[in-house]
């Protein structure tokens, strides 16, 4: 026979149990099909070409967790190849490359144009093309210009703009885009 002290904590548990599922059932009714599919939940293989000096990185992508070995390997292989000069990287920059590829269903390389630079090369840059931004957030590690070897990249922009995540530049004639982690806007 259950005591009046069991009794209450089955009651305690069903109601905690009733209102998380009630929890659960709205967030799934109003969250996007597109996010479920976006967010990865188990570890997978970023891969990555600099189109610029040729090296390749791969690392271990695990979503929600950014491992100092990571941080090190792209604020290295991000740095800005024409100074040297590095700069910690935004993680959600990778978030956002993970999602994509796990959208577009690519196995894919991550072609790398650029990923941070200097305020020099910033600058550089600038004065031979207006389309380069004074305040880039390439300046910041918040910005990767990229192509995926396995998904055009009018695909992958189209991606990126339905995931709302940052700003998504598209850049037809070069082909290249720009991701970054700003405010969502698109060009």
């Amino acid at each position: 026979m259950r005591t009046n002290e069991t009794i209450r904590r089955f009651f305690l548990s069903r109601r905690k149990f009733l209102a998380a599922s009630a929890q659960l059932a709205l967030g799934l009714l109003l969250s996007s099909p597109l996010d479920a599919l976006s967010t990865p939940t188990d570890p997978h293989m970023l891969s990555f070409v600099h189109t610029h000096t040729g090296e390749q990185l791969e690392i271990t992508y695990i979503p929600g967790r950014y491992p100092q070995t990571a941080k090190s390997q792209l604020k290295t292989f991000l740095r800005d190849y024409r100074t040297g000069d590095t700069h910690v990287i935004d993680p959600a920059l990778m978030e956002i490359l993970s999602r994509i590829q796990r959208i577009s269903g690519s196995n894919g390389v991550y072609e790398v144009i650029s990923g941070y630079r200097s305020p020099s090369t910033n600058a550089y840059l600038q004065r031979r093309s207006p389309k380069v931004a004074k305040d880039s957030l390439h300046m910041q590690g918040m910005a990767i210009d990229i192509r995926l070897t396995d998904v055009r990249t009018k695909e992958l922009r189209d991606i990126a703009r339905q995931l709302r995540s940052g700003g998504v530049g598209y850049y037809a004639k070069s082909d290249f885009l720009h991701l970054d982690t700003g405010h969502f806007r698109c060009w």
